[in-house]
């Protein structure tokens, strides 16, 4: 028998050997009773679960391994999503107007990387939108899914690091590089006006390539991302991009915040979650 899911919950990792961080599955196994796990052919992580109804797989990090997990937890006899909620649900980056530890909901993900590339000259910008593509990457969210998760999302207590934290609804921008900085930003904003989508709220790195493998299994329509955000994808006035990014202070300060963005991500998440598992 398939595993029959009411909710499905796509982290991007368990841990980073690299980076003393929790791994983003951990907060749902602590919460609910996920004591059974299924191997899911194509996926290499397994699939936790029990019987509350909710299933938990790490995608792996980037818009590949997003898709690639996706597809293949949806086109597999292993386990039935047909009627599930499907949520991204992980840490984010976001502008520097948005307080570190906010939940960005998104009402659209676009597509970073679906562009052109210049040489710089002249001063303009060096990306123009892809004219082999149309309308391709950018997704828009059900806006009736998104309601619902705002006003139960709403009733979360955020944690904070040192602004006040708020729920948020806005565009998500999905690249499979992964940036920081001010040009960059700029390019980015540009980029995201000119594709009629922002300003854009939060910046990852998967969401995209879930939401077009959804798409193909005729189930975008069940789909959220929930993004906590645990750093500002550019840095303080005066300082470098790698300065801010790898700096002697960053260790410590990404730990807390990414903390704090994961756990108040998870807290929205749950209130969304919980509504679908009743």
């Amino acid at each position: 028998m398939p595993v029959d899911l009411r909710a499905l919950v796509l982290p991007a990792f368990e841990g980073i050997a690299a980076a003393p961080l929790e791994g983003e599955v951990d907060p749902w196994r602590a919460a609910y009773d996920l004591d059974e796990t299924t191997a899911i052919e194509g996926v290499p992580a397994p699939l936790y679960h029990g019987e509350c109804g909710l299933g938990v797989v790490p995608t792996g990090i980037g818009k590949t391994a997003a898709a690639t997990t996706t597809a293949a937890v949806c086109a597999s006899d292993a386990v039935t999503v047909d009627e599930a909620l499907v949520l991204s649900v992980g840490i984010a980056g976001a502008p520097p107007d948005i307080p570190i530890g906010s939940v960005v909901l998104a009402d659209t993900v676009l597509d970073w990387d679906d562009k052109c590339r210049f040489d710089p000259d002249d001063g303009e910008i060096p990306v123009a939108t892809n004219p082999y593509t149309g309308e391709a990457g950018v997704f828009d969210v059900n806006p009736g899914l998104l309601s619902r998760a705002q006003s139960l999302g709403a009733d979360a207590d955020l944690a904070s690091v040192d602004d006040e934290p708020v729920l948020t609804v806005g565009t998500n921008v999905c690249a499979d590089e992964l940036w920081h900085g001010r040009t960059v930003a700029e390019r980015v904003s540009w980029f995201v006006e000119e594709r009629e989508s922002g300003p854009y709220q939060a910046t990852e790195m998967e969401d995209s390539g879930t939401a077009a493998a959804l798409e193909r299994f005729g189930l975008g329509d069940r789909y959220l991302s929930v993004r906590g955000v645990s750093n500002h994808d550019r840095p303080d006035p005066g300082v470098s991009a790698r300065a801010s990014f790898f700096g002697p202070d960053s260790d410590a300060d990404t730990e807390s915040a990414f903390e704090t963005g994961l756990e108040n991500a998870v807290r929205v998440a749950r209130t969304v979650v919980d509504d679908a598992l009743e």
